[in-house]
């Protein structure tokens, strides 16, 4: 146990590192180009894991954070807003290799389902099963677990995650391990829109799901 608790403080960066420090070098800005055309810009705490939250906890990249997310149909026209604003600016940014300004998403978190017991409700409604909270990454080291996060696991290489607040979830997202199956996102979303009446956004994508008819077809809105 304090082999390994030494060793998960050792990687969030808690202890100095015994190499020196690397060498710091100026570029010129108009050089950087981005692999992705948007991220969350969200202030996200973190905290290090213990033994138990570290145990089957699921690890992705920083900039994977609510690609994919829920929101209330209360905020409809506001996210409306954001992708035409998300779109002029990604077209403008596109370069051939990538883009050369990226599209920091700022949003106002709010509930996004309400209870003091939202995220097991949310896991019951999708017959999901309950993990620790996300550990998120950069490309070479962890950040931290999400403070007050959750994750729920689906089949087919689905989570839902996100973190909780006094009155419920504020934030709500979904990832796809590659190779997985979109179908369950899919089928995971109406669910969700028959309780809930929610959104769904796929910001790289540029779409929005906005509600599933009594035959099951899906209204999908792009800016």
């Amino acid at each position: 146990m304090k082999k390994l608790l030494s060793t998960l403080v050792a990687a969030f960066g808690i202890q100095p590192p015994a190499h020196a420090e690397p060498s710091t070098q100026m570029v010129d800005p108009k050089t950087i180009m981005f692999s992705m055309p948007t991220v969350a810009a969200d202030d996200i705490k973190f905290v290090v894991p213990i033994k138990e939250s570290f145990e089957g906890a699921p690890q992705f990249h920083e900039d994977e954070w609510c690609q994919l997310e829920f929101f209330p149909r209360s905020r409809l026209a506001e996210i409306q807003r954001r992708l035409v604003e998300y779109k002029a600016f990604e077209e403008k940014h596109r370069i051939q290799h990538g883009w050369n300004n990226i599209y920091a998403r700022r949003i106002r978190r709010e509930t996004v389902v309400r209870g003091d017991d939202a995220s097991d409700d949310i896991a019951t409604s999708v017959g999901a099963v309950p993990r620790p909270s996300p550990i998120l990454t950069t490309t070479s080291r962890p950040l931290g677990q999400v403070k007050d996060g959750f994750t729920l696991e689906l089949p087919g290489s689905v989570l839902l995650y996100g973190v909780k607040t006094f009155d419920g979830v504020s934030t709500l997202g979904a990832t796809v391990a590659r190779g997985g199956d979109d179908t369950q996102l899919t089928q995971t979303y109406v669910m969700l829109f028959k309780k809930y009446g929610l959104l769904l956004v796929d910001w790289r994508a540029q779409q929005l799901l906005l509600s599933v008819s009594e035959k099951g077809d899906i209204s999908v809105w792009r800016p």
